[in-house]
């Protein structure tokens, strides 16, 4: 004993209306889809060939932070490294006469610079 049935047989009937309207609908999406194409997107070929995402450009962001960050530290320390650190322009003369050969400290009174 087998029974058949159609497809049709479980469904309620469409009321030719509604029929109407979505033949209608389905039409005119048809019609703006007409002029346009669906890209395919690009997958990868490799491992090593990846699309450019947020971890991308956080990384990004990251380096040139730190960049600015050694920048601006390094800026103070050039700025120390070329500056003249004597007193006066006589500084020089001075220790080359107290001291001509090099081979005596100079001890400075630590009083004169409030120690």
């Amino acid at each position: 004993f087998r029974l058949k049935a159609n497809p049709g047989d479980f469904l309620a009937p469409i009321p030719s209306s509604v029929a109407a309207m979505a033949m209608r609908g389905a039409l005119q999406l048809s019609r703006m889809c007409r002029g346009k194409t669906i890209e395919l997107p690009v997958f990868t070929k490799s491992r090593f060939a990846r699309r450019w995402n947020m971890v991308d450009e956080d990384r990004v962001k990251w380096y040139n932070w730190n960049l600015a960050c050694i920048a601006l530290t390094a800026v103070p320390m050039l700025w120390m490294y070329t500056v003249n650190y004597r007193t006066s322009e006589e500084t020089a003369i001075l220790i080359r006469t107290l001291n001509p050969t090099g081979t005596e400290k100079i001890k400075y009174d630590l009083k004169l610079y409030g120690s």
